[in-house]
């Protein structure tokens, strides 16, 4: 199997898989979801609080704050434990308490998002409190999960009709043509093909007709934060060798 990047930012890939199988992509998209291990908050012990939400609810919220993780810390101690802690006294009439507010005990793992709303306080409450952080995986629990809406589809072979008259200028270097129709079998070969396609099918949607290629498969994700879409996808394989790996060595 190989693997070609599609589209790749910050918190997001799209990721064409070559020469695989729906199986051996399940496979990928389930170890993103499960087996790659984050830091998230396992515990909260709260000292004061004043405010009129329970202790659980802070406690959730908390839980769902995604935080950055730093793979050589899980590689050289998988038992780390990281404190998160707060302590503040409301002096405003109202004062949101954002994920950026938590001081961490190392600056490596720390919220990935500093703007994450967690509670209101009113003026005069006190909420002081030690979240403690854990490696885990989505496996156990979905706050240890890297990677949201991961999800694969068959790679599109697009059959366009010749009288559509639609703009396909970006696909001249990959199209073939067949009797009354332009044949895009790889979108990828020219920058701005799929986009074109795409408005195409918004225009003339029944100009276009698609068929779809099983051994290429294109996987997408988007991150939540505790690692980059890169780290998550080499992370996920380095599980799926290690878990076939220890497979074949018990048959």
């Amino acid at each position: 199997m190989k693997a070609k990047i599609l589209n790749l930012d910050s918190s997001k890939a799209r990721i064409l898989l070559i020469n695989t199988t729906p199986g051996l992509a399940n496979s990928l998209r389930r170890a993103i979801i499960a087996e790659v291990p984050t830091f998230a908050v396992d515990e909260v012990v709260f000292y004061v609080n004043d405010t009129p939400f329970f202790d659980e609810y802070i406690a959730h919220r908390l839980a769902m704050v995604p935080l950055k993780t730093d793979l050589n810390i899980v590689k050289a101690n998988p038992d780390r434990v990281v404190v998160l802690s707060f302590d503040r006294r409301a002096e405003e009439d109202f004062e949101v308490v954002y994920s950026g507010d938590l001081t961490s005990s190392d600056p490596l793992i720390v919220p990935a998002y500093d703007r994450i709303p967690i509670i209101k306080m009113r003026k005069g409450q006190r909420l002081r409190f030690e979240a403690i952080a854990r490696l885990g995986r989505g496996k156990e629990h979905a706050k240890w999960q890297p990677a949201a809406a991961v999800g694969y589809t068959y790679f599109p072979v697009y059959r366009i009709r010749k009288e559509s008259g639609c703009d396909l200028s970006p696909c001249e270097g990959c199209i073939s043509e067949e009797d009354e129709y332009l044949i895009v079998e790889d979108f990828t070969k020219c920058e701005g093909c799929e986009d074109a396609i795409e408005g195409c099918k918004k225009e003339k949607p029944k100009s276009v007709e698609i068929a779809w290629r099983e051994d290429w498969i294109i996987l997408s994700y988007e991150s939540t934060g505790s690692l980059t879409p890169e780290e998550i996808f080499l992370e996920a394989i380095a599980q799926l060798k290690s878990k076939f790996s220890e497979f074949l060595s018990k048959i």
